[in-house]
């Protein structure tokens, strides 16, 4: 059959899905895509890291101890590792649109609720509640956008949605410093509260996970997950649609009549089972033999990129209040990182709790200070903001260089040059030098799209969003050992602070550049020892 325009017949013909996808073009479809997707991957970022802003200007108000501020500064991670499991086993299930839009608007709503809670305890159970649910969004939106891409445009695309971390990163603390330095508050006797700027930037921080949500309504759901569950006509609606928008031509002209899944679809139990047997059933294929590397080697990857990243990320205000107060003692050309850092020593280490999660160890060893003190300081805004703006351009810049240069060398060219730079850092005599040097190193955040690409590339369909929710599981379990590390190492061994990270960044390296060969020896290996064990088996019993 074909369709008419001008006297030419359009030859409709059966294709696999990667052409299918390629036909519809690339244009105004995928940039919405692209829009929405990056809009939610911000807002991962704003409820896991605003904290590090709004738990000192809230510390008076909710009577906060030290160790209660260590807590909310990890809480997010927390949650995101909790639940990352479950919502890659829905996504994969159930679907990736749904599930979406669920987390966007129920991690919202917690987050308006936080803006008005009294108590410190019921703070922290909602931050972890809220954390919870926004990680659902941070395992699947990679897969969910990523389906809508040829196998050319889905590495760059992906990079690019990563971009949108460094959006929120922006956006953490421009709000912050447009809205925490003012002063005036509104007593609300009928809750128990004083309604101040840190409760209105909790609202403001909730704000853009609702009009995410919206955006993401209009969407389809992903195609190729709807080919693999057999609906083969509502995909191909999609990929007409797709086509009509991109290319402005009629949908009767897009040259497809059958798609075909371009990978071998998972047989599907169709008997009844919880809901803990089915994501047993749904994560055990991540650790068969022909993807249990697979699976280590991303989550290492990720665990190591966060670790570097969120953790710096995290201390980064603290590591600037540091220079700065050091920077009006002496002059800018004396200044050193780790001088800096012992500067003042106790009040340093009273400090160094405020994002220790362990500070519940130690909590009965530390004198809070007799009157509170939640006065906030406008000068580490500007920089890092700055440094915010830094890392969307590396993004941007990695998106459009991935498919030339590829995802190994531009993994392993990262990690090499920011471990460079903060070892440099540690060293070096000069304020301004200092702070370039630490905003190069957190570039280091780029590589999370990068190290996704790889996940939304090695792995097919039934199962990829799943390997995104473990691989990322893992990530945030660095994030939440290196903040703590870096709590402790910072005070206390700020010499060996860098080198840890160099060390972290150099594995990184030879796991990117060196993956086929250790995928290869893997494979070899495994079979190696399973044929092995098979002729010795079937050996015995012929005996």
């Amino acid at each position: 059959m074909g369709a008419h325009k001008n006297g030419d017949v359009i030859e409709k013909r059966t294709v696999l899905y990667n052409e299918a996808v390629t036909l519809t073009g690339y244009g105004v479809y995928n940039l919405y895509v692209l829009l929405a997707a990056g809009g939610c991957l911000m807002c991962v970022i704003v409820e896991t890291m605003s904290m590090s802003f709004v738990t000192p200007a809230a510390q008076c108000d909710l009577n906060l101890s030290l160790a209660q501020k260590g807590i909310l500064a990890s809480i997010a991670f927390i949650g995101v590792f909790v639940s990352s499991h479950m919502w890659g086993f829905l996504a994969d299930t159930r679907g990736r649109k749904n599930v979406l839009v669920f987390c966007l608007i129920s991690s919202s709503v917690l987050s308006l609720i936080c803006s008005i809670v009294p108590w410190a305890w019921l703070f922290i159970l909602l931050r972890f509640l809220n954390g919870a649910l926004i990680g659902g969004s941070s395992s699947i939106i990679y897969a969910f956008a990523g389906e809508f891409h040829n196998d050319r445009f889905r590495p760059m695309i992906i990079s690019w949605i990563s971009s949108f971390v460094a959006l929120g990163q922006t956006y953490i603390p421009g709000l912050a410093w447009a809205i925490l330095p003012a002063t005036w508050s509104y007593e609300l006797p009928a809750i128990g509260i004083t309604f101040r700027p840190w409760r209105l930037l909790v609202i403001v921080y909730a704000v853009p996970s609702l009009i995410v949500a919206a955006l993401l309504a209009a969407l389809p759901e992903s195609p190729k997950f709807l080919l693999t569950e057999g609906k083969h006509d509502e995909t191909l609606r999609i990929l007409t649609k797709m086509y009509r928008k991109n290319t402005g031509k009629r949908g009767d002209l897009y040259p497809v009549k059958k798609i075909i899944l371009d990978e071998i679809p998972a047989d599907k139990d169709e008997s009844k089972s919880n809901v803990f047997v089915s994501m047993w059933r749904q994560t055990v294929p991540l650790f068969h033999r022909e993807h249990v590397f697979k699976t280590i080697f991303v989550s290492y990857l990720q665990f190591g990129v966060f670790l570097s990243a969120s953790a710096l990320q995290l201390w980064f205000p603290e590591i600037l209040t540091s220079l700065n107060r050091y920077s009006q003692e002496v002059s800018n050309s004396d200044v050193q990182f780790c001088k800096s850092v012992n500067y003042k020593p106790v009040d340093a280490r009273s400090v160094a709790n405020l994002f220790s999660f362990f500070s519940y160890l130690r909590a009965d060893n530390v004198t809070e200070a007799a009157a509170c003190n939640d006065e906030v300081t406008s000068d580490v805004y500007p920089v890092i903001l700055g440094v915010g703006v830094a890392i969307g351009v590396a993004y941007i810049i990695i998106g459009a260089i991935i498919n030339k240069i590829g995802k190994k060398q531009l993994l392993a060219g990262v990690a090499f040059v920011t471990a460079a730079c903060g070892l440099t850092a540690q060293y070096i005599y000069g304020y301004v030098t200092i702070l370039v040097l630490v905003g190069i190193f957190l570039l280091i955040s780029s590589c999370i799209g990068i190290v996704n690409a790889f996940v939304v590339d090695l792995y097919p369909t039934n199962i990829r969003a799943m390997a995104l929710a473990i691989s990322l599981m893992f990530g945030r379990i660095g994030a939440a050992v290196g903040s703590n590390l870096v709590g402790i190492m910072f005070y206390n061994y700020c010499d060996y602070l860098f080198i840890m990270f160099g060390i972290n960044h150099i594995c990184e390296c030879i796991f990117a550049q060196h993956m086929q060969w250790l995928l290869f020896f893997f494979c070899f290996s495994v079979n190696f020892v399973g044929h092995t064990v098979t002729e010795a088996t079937e050996s015995k019993y012929k005996h």
